[in-house]
C-alpha cells in the first residue's frame, strides 16, 4: 500500500480555465477537463508548476491527488508535458479563447468545416482556413502563426522549465527568436546569456552541461570571455586586463588557462571584442565599450582643437552681463567662469556650497550677452528637473536631448544628424558613463563648446567607466575646482560634514536642537531598524519643513543583508502603503502608491537605470503596473516587473544626481564590504534639508578612513593625453 501511495499518477486533459498564476514562479491553479474511466467527463483543479500552458492545450501531467482541507480534492502537479489539443472540443475552446479575432461561433464554424482534420490542416496547410464561410483573411494567417508559435512556445518552455527558466523568459527567448528558438537554444544555450536579460551565464552554462557540451570547449570558453567582461562591466570597468580574464577560468570557472589565450584570439578576430596592447600588458574590451572610449577621446580632441571666445569677446559679453542685473562672483568663481568662456571643453567641479549653480547662472547671462544660446541637459530627469529649477530654463534628459528613436534601437542625434548646440552644458557629469558620453560627443557639431558641471569626488557612475575623473586626469582640458564653501551653505551640517569626511575628518555629531545633521548610535541591525522606522514614520515629519513620509529618502550602501534595500523596503513598505491595490511577482508586492526605481535601462519606454516613479495604477485582471516617473508614464506587465524595485529605501549608488529634502542613512558594519569614504560623502550630499546617520560609530569611521575608490579599468586618461 505505502508503495502504491508513493507512486506518482498520470491523468491526460484539456486545460479548460486557468483560476490563478503567477508569472514570476510559474505557479498556477487549473481547470482540467478529461474522460474518466466510466466515459463520463470530468473536472479536475489541478496545482503547481504550469508555465505557458494556454486554454485548450492537451496535457499529461505526472503527480499525486490529495485533499485540501478548504478546496477539497485538488491534482498536485509534479511534472507535465504538453500534447496536441485532444479532439475537436479541445481544439475549439483554444481557437475561441487565445487567439484574436475569433469568437465562439467562428470558432465552431471552423470545427464543422474540418473536424478531425483540423489538427493536419494548421500543422500542414493552413491555407484551407480561407474555406471557411466568413472568415477574414487577416483572422485565418493570425490562426496559421498563433498555431505554430504556440506550438514553439509550448516546446521551448517545456524544455526551459526543467533548467530553471521560467515562462516569461520563455516568452522573451521566443520573441527573439520565433519558431526557431528551441533548435537555437540547443544549438547555442549561451546565447541566452548574451541576448535575454535576467538570464545569466551560470543559468545557460547548467543547460550547456545537460546538453553535453564539454566543460573545457572552446564554445564555453568564448561564452565565459564575453560573460566575464560583461561582468566587470557592471562594475564599472571599461575594459578587463587579460591577466583577470585567465586567472578567472583556473579559479572561478574551471576552465584551462590556455583556452583563454585561444577565446579571446577567435573572439577579436571576429570583431566581437577588442584587445590592445598597454605597455606590458593586455587590455580586453567588449566592442561596444572600445568603439564609445575611441568615440569620446576623438570628438573630444576635435572639439578641443576648435576656435574658442576670444578674451576681448568674453569681456565685453561679463562687462554686459552685469549691466543687466547679473550675480556677484567671487574671485575663485570669476576664474571659472573666464577658464568656461575662453575654452572649447572645460570642467567646473566642486562639493556642496561651492557655489556650482551660482557660477553656471552667472555663466548663463553671459553667455546671452555674448550671442550663444546654451543647451543644458543632465543624465536623468530628477538631475535635468533641478538643474530647470536652478537656472530657471529648459533643461532635459541627455537622452531626450539627442532624440533616442525605439524605432532604430538608437539615438537620432549623432554625428551625421548632429545638435543644433554652439555651447552644450552637462550637469552631474560625475553621472555619465562612458556609452552616454560617447552618444554626447559625437552629436556635437566641430565648432560647439562643452561644458562638464559636477562633483569628482562623487562616486562614479552606474554604468562603465569615470569620465569626469578620466578627462579631468588627462590634462587635455582645463578644469576649475571650486573650494571656497560660501557663507551661507557653511552655516549648514550638511555642508560642513560632507566636506568634512571628503577630507578624511569624522563629522560633527553633536546633534545640537537647531542643526540639519543628525547621528544616532544603534548597535543592534534590529535597533536601526526600528529608529529608522520612527524617523520616517514620525520623528521628521512636521520638522525641517518635512510634511510627507514621501519627501524622506532612505540611502543604504547596499542592497542584500539586514540593512541592505531589500529588507529595507519590505519594512517601508508595510509601515508607509501596508493595504491597496496589490500585485505580486514572485516574493515581491507592488502596491500602488508605492515608490519605485527603474533597474535598468529601458530604450522603449524611455526610462533609465535609477529614475524614481510612484505605481499610479494596477490592472489585477490583465497584471499590469502603470508608474509615473519624472520622465513621463510607463506601463509594465508581469513579465516586465523585474526592471523594478521598490524605492523606500535605495542604494546609495542610485541616488546620484539626485536632491532629497531629508535623507536617512543606515551605517553598520554589516555593509563593511562597501564602507568607503566617497559612498557616505556621497550620500550625505544629497539631503537639502536635513541628514541623519543611523548606526555605530565604528563603522563611520571605517568608512570616513577608508579612501579607497575602487579604481576602475579605463585608458580614457591616458588615451586623451597620448592618441
Amino acid at each position: 500500500m505505502d508503495d502504491a501511495k508513493d507512486h506518482p499518477e498520470q491523468i491526460e486533459g484539456t486545460l479548460d480555465q486557468l483560476l490563478y498564476v503567477n508569472e514570476a514562479t510559474g505557479y498556477a491553479v487549473a481547470v482540467i477537463e478529461r474522460t474518466g474511466d466510466d466515459g463520463l467527463r470530468q473536472r479536475i483543479t489541478a496545482v503547481g508548476s504550469l508555465d505557458g500552458i494556454e486554454i485548450g492545450s492537451g496535457l499529461r501531467l505526472t503527480g499525486r491527488f490529495e485533499r485540501h482541507p478548504r478546496y477539497g480534492e485538488q491534482f498536485r502537479v509534479e511534472d507535465f508535458e504538453t500534447v496536441r489539443p485532444a479532439g475537436v472540443n479541445a481544439l475549439e475552446r483554444y481557437l475561441a479563447s487565445e487567439i484574436k479575432g475569433v469568437g465562439p461561433a467562428l470558432a465552431r464554424r471552423i470545427v464543422e468545416r474540418f473536424g478531425e482534420e483540423l489538427p493536419g490542416v494548421l500543422d500542414g496547410a493552413p491555407e484551407r482556413l480561407h474555406e471557411v464561410r466568413g472568415l477574414p483573411r487577416a483572422v485565418a494567417q493570425r490562426i496559421a502563426v498563433a498555431w505554430r508559435d504556440a506550438t514553439g512556445l509550448r516546446e521551448l518552455t517545456v524544455f526551459l522549465r526543467g533548467h530553471g527558466i521560467g515562462a516569461s523568459h520563455a516568452r522573451r527567448i521566443h520573441e527573439k527568436y520565433g519558431r526557431e528558438s528551441l533548435q537555437a537554444v540547443r544549438d547555442d544555450p549561451y546565447l541566452l546569456a548574451r541576448t535575454i536579460p535576467g538570464i545569466g551565464f551560470r543559468t545557460a552554462d547548467a543547460i550547456a552541461e545537460k546538453l553535453g557540451i564539454p566543460r573545457n570547449s572552446i564554445q564555453r570558453a568564448r561564452a565565459a570571455i564575453i560573460h566575464l567582461l560583461e561582468r566587470m562591466a557592471e562594475d564599472g570597468h571599461v575594459f578587463a586586463p587579460f591577466e583577470y580574464l585567465e586567472l578567472q577560468f583556473t579559479s572561478g570557472l574551471e576552465l584551462d588557462s590556455d583556452l583563454a589565450r585561444r577565446a579571446v584570439d577567435e573572439l577579436a578576430s571576429e570583431g566581437e571584442i577588442v584587445s590592445a596592447r598597454v605597455g606590458d600588458g593586455e587590455a580586453v574590451y567588449l566592442k561596444r565599450l572600445y568603439d564609445a572610449e575611441t568615440t569620446v577621446v576623438e570628438h573630444i580632441r576635435m572639439l578641443v582643437g576648435g576656435r574658442a571666445m576670444s578674451q576681448t569677446a568674453a569681456e565685453k559679453a561679463i562687462a554686459a552681463a552685469k549691466q543687466s542685473g547679473g550675480v556677484t562672483l567671487s574671485a575663485e568663481q570669476n576664474r571659472a567662469l573666464q577658464i568656461a568662456l575662453r575654452a572649447k571643453v572645460a570642467v567646473i567641479t566642486g562639493g556642496p556650497g561651492t557655489g556650482k549653480t551660482t557660477l553656471l547662472r552667472a555663466l548663463l547671462n553671459v553667455l546671452d550677452a555674448a550671442g550663444l544660446k546654451p543647451t543644458l541637459a543632465a543624465p536623468t530627469g530628477r538631475a535635468a528637473r533641478r538643474l530647470a529649477e536652478a537656472t530657471g530654463r529648459e533643461a532635459k534628459t541627455i537622452h531626450r536631448l539627442l532624440e533616442y528613436s525605439p524605432e532604430t534601437g538608437d539615438f537620432l542625434r549623432s554625428e551625421k544628424f548632429p545638435l543644433r548646440a554652439n555651447y552644450l552644458v552637462i550637469d552631474e557629469a560625475s553621472m555619465m558613463d562612458i556609452e552616454l558620453a560617447a552618444s554626447v560627443t559625437e552629436a556635437l557639431l566641430p565648432s560647439a563648446a562643452l561644458l562638464l558641471v559636477g562633483d569628482r569626488d562623487q562616486l562614479p557612475s552606474v554604468g562603465p567607466g569615470s569620465v569626469l575623473r578620466d578627462v579631468i586626469a588627462s590634462g587635455l582640458v582645463p578644469v576649475a575646482e571650486l573650494r571656497e564653501v560660501h557663507r551661507q551653505a557653511a552655516a549648514s551640517l550638511i555642508v560642513a560634514n560632507a566636506h568634512r569626511i571628503n577630507h578624511g575628518e569624522m563629522p560633527d555629531t553633536s546633534n545640537g536642537a537647531d542643526g540639519d545633521f543628525f547621528f544616532f548610535e544603534r548597535n543592534s541591525p534590529e535597533d536601526v531598524v526600528a529608529t529608522i522606522k520612527q524617523l520616517v514614520s514620525t520623528r521628521l515629519v512636521g520638522r525641517f519643513g518635512i510634511n510627507d513620509p514621501r519627501e524622506i529618502q532612505v540611502l543604504t550602501p547596499m542592497n542584500r543583508g539586514p540593512l541592505g534595500a531589500q529588507a529595507l523596503n519590505r519594512e517601508l513598505q508595510e509601515l508607509l502603503n501596508p493595504r491597496g491595490r496589490e500585485l505580486r511577482a514572485g516574493e515581491r508586492r507592488f502596491r500602488e502608491g508605492d515608490r519605485v526605481i527603474q533597474l535598468r535601462n529601458n530604450y522603449d519606454k524611455l526610462i533609465f537605470n535609477g529614475a524614481i516613479g510612484r505605481i499610479a495604477a494596477i490592472d489585477t485582471q490583465r497584471g499590469r503596473v502603470g508608474v509615473n516617473f519624472d520622465e513621463g508614464h510607463a506601463e509594465y506587465d508581469l513579465a516586465e516587473l523585474d526592471e523594478v524595485g521598490l524605492a523606500y529605501a535605495i542604494s546609495i549608488h542610485k541616488s546620484q544626481g539626485s536632491q532629497y529634502p531629508a535623507v536617512i542613512v543606515p551605517i553598520h558594519q554589516s555593509h563593511y564590504l562597501m564602507l568607503r569614504r566617497n559612498l557616505l560623502y556621497t550620500a550625505i550630499a544629497r539631503a537639502e534639508r536635513v541628514c541623519v546617520l543611523v548606526g555605530t560609530r565604528v563603522a563611520m569611521r571605517q568608512a570616513v578612513r577608508n579612501e579607497d575608490e575602487r579604481r576602475r579599468f579605463s585608458r580614457l586618461a591616458e588615451r586623451l593625453r597620448f592618441d
